[in-house]
């Protein structure tokens, strides 16, 4: 209407009459109501995937298991489900035994079969020993099989602690006593390297040094305990791991004798001591599952690389007069999941920062009482570190002793040996051992680390160890060698597997709160620089060049991260802890 003229009828020409004039005018509308939720939008499916996969806490962690055993310790028993089922060392002697004395009160001696110690058993309904009724040594379960020998759960690490800690110095054979809150123990010894007077500190612990940084030691030298790196190693193999020398100006005194112990921590700058000092604890972990929610499987037709060990044992030479073929090692691989989501929203680790990683914790029960007998208490287990496991004069280490305080686990809530007699088929009582199963929320040891706010990093200094040992009262290795018959050789096995869920920046963030934003809530405050300190998180599917992030399938909301784990059941004795694989080659766009 506004480009509407309206001329009266009477101007359109001279002497025009009047006309009754009518405009029709259009009933046009030019807006409408908006209806809710009335929209149209194009969704980018990738662009949902990420926010669902980045925004989820649920995980399912798997793994698989490669289990490696040595059976090492052959022993003798009168307990007949026990001797029934051994790999035999002298069936012959034992058999002519049993015809002439006429009873079956004859001392059989062999090695436990490898079902004794593998993370499945596949034994069920042997007679007399795990048949599923009250005949047999316990009510064997099928569907349990997995659970009566080991026990797997889920675990992180919460919280630092302070252990006091003791080891045995390998070349003066000295004993080293410390907290872990004081750093890593040393001895002294004078040395020369190319004309130059060294003052050497070899330690049972890897320093985790490099030349040109510090170390603050507990004793001082004119009140001065900052002294910097000019060497590591001493042309040993491995040595740069274990020894670190300073240069001697010509200090004299007794501070730097031979034979000197104490306590160092590392240092990266001495300009800066308190800020770039590091820090020393034992880690805490709480367990996040229940036994009844771990799944082991084989692994399909996946063996390990050794052979299997075994023998076929003669009707006449077993004293049931039963023809077998007694497995002594196995070969099998297993996989290991969880029949439920873990959802991690909310926890965070031990330097109160978002989760990163998750633990799969080993637990040894040993239901069926071949193992764990309690020396001065009620607990079977005994706990402790890289430096505890080498041998002390041909005698296991001292640690492994009789001091419930720091050797035994008994810091974890649930943790305790049952005992319970059975009535043998001699009529004679045996009593057995096994430990409880860990449950939801417990808490358990873990391994000594190192922290440096400078750098936000954690370094672990040793894995923590779990020692078993046979119950002499069922089962005797008779080892006439050793000279303390409470700290028998055993078997050993790393208790927490790393499995990482995200992944840390390699690059250290710096800012400050007035001019920086995003600063995390996980970032260190540095009082030299007056800086926050922090390392980003990387988002699920991202992978830099250097290898580093994560990119696990996701599915249905949920995260399922995987790792493989070398599962090692060693004697004690043995010189090597670790398997040593070769690196994969780096590859890209020139290669």
């Amino acid at each position: 209407m506004d480009n509407t003229k309206i001329v009266l009828s009477t101007k359109r020409y001279k002497s025009a009459p009047n006309v009754s004039s009518m405009i029709d005018v259009p009933l046009v509308q030019t807006s409408k109501n908006i209806i809710e939720y009335d929209r149209s939008e194009n969704i980018d499916l990738n662009d949902v995937f990420d926010n669902e996969r980045q925004t989820s806490n649920k995980f399912r962690p798997l793994s698989k298991i490669t289990f490696l055993f040595k059976n090492t310790y052959f022993g003798e028993t009168n307990y007949k489900p026990f001797y029934e089922n051994l790999y035999y060392v002298n069936a012959l002697e034992s058999s002519r035994q049993f015809c002439s004395n006429g009873n079956s009160n004859v001392y059989w001696s062999g090695y436990p079969l490898y079902n004794e110690f593998d993370l499945m058993r596949t034994d069920n309904d042997t007679d007399g020993y795990t048949t599923p009724n009250t005949n047999g040594q316990i009510n064997f379960v099928s569907t349990s099989a997995s659970s009566y020998n080991w026990n797997f759960f889920l675990s992180y690490p919460f919280e630092n602690v302070q252990k006091s800690m003791y080891a045995v110095e390998p070349q003066t054979n000295q004993d080293l006593f410390w907290n872990s809150v004081n750093g890593l123990p040393f001895i002294i010894s004078n040395t020369t390297s190319n004309g130059r007077n060294l003052i050497t500190f070899r330690s049972v612990c890897k320093h985790g040094l490099s030349v040109g940084e510090f170390v603050e030691l507990s004793i001082n030298y004119d009140g001065r305990n900052v002294f910097q790196v000019e060497q590591l190693g001493d042309g040993g193999f491995n040595s740069d791991l274990f020894i670190f020398s300073i240069s001697n100006i010509g200090y004299t005194g007794n501070t730097f004798l031979d034979g000197t112990t104490g306590t160092f921590k590392r240092v990266i700058d001495g300009n800066n001591v308190e800020s770039t000092k590091s820090e020393y604890y034992v880690r805490k972990h709480k367990i996040l599952t229940n036994q009844s929610q771990s799944v082991l499987t084989n692994a399909g037709f996946e063996l390990n690389p050794f052979k299997v060990q075994k023998q076929y044992e003669p009707s006449a030479l077993t004293p049931n007069q039963i023809s077998r073929i007694s497995v002594k090692e196995g070969s099998q691989t297993y996989n290991l999941s969880f029949s439920d989501n873990l959802d991690i929203g909310g926890l965070i680790d031990n330097q109160q920062r978002p989760l990163t990683e998750l633990y799969f914790t080993f637990q040894w029960i040993g239901e069926l009482g071949w193992t764990s007998k309690p020396t001065y208490s009620q607990y079977a287990l005994k706990q402790g570190f890289d430096f505890n496991i080498p041998l002390r004069d041909g005698q296991p280490n001292d640690w492994w002793d009789n001091d419930p305080q720091n050797q035994n686990p008994n810091s974890y809530v649930g943790i305790e040996t049952e005992s319970y007699v059975k009535e043998s088929f001699n009529n004679i009582q045996k009593i057995f051992y096994s430990n409880k199963p860990m449950v939801k929320d417990d808490v358990i040891d873990g391994d000594f680390c190192e922290w440096n706010n400078s750098e936000y990093t954690e370094r672990v200094i040793s894995n923590i160890y779990h020692k078993i040992i046979y119950n002499e009262n069922v089962f005797d290795i008779n080892l006439t060698n050793q000279s303390n018959e409470l700290n028998p050789l055993g078997f050993y096995y790393q208790v927490h597997y790393p499995i990482t869920i995200r992944s840390f920046s390699p690059y250290l963030e710096d800012g400050n709160s007035e001019t920086t934003s995003g600063i995390p809530d996980w970032a260190t405050y540095n009082d030299s620089t007056k800086n926050f300190i922090w390392r980003d998180i990387y988002q699920y599917g991202f992978v830099d060049n250097d290898g580093v992030g994560v990119d696990y399938p996701f599915l249905n909301g949920v995260h399922y991260p995987y790792t493989n784990i070398i599962f090692r059941l060693i004697p004690e004795g043995t010189s090597s802890i670790n398997l040593n694989t070769v690196p994969l080659p780096t590859t890209d766009e020139c290669e």
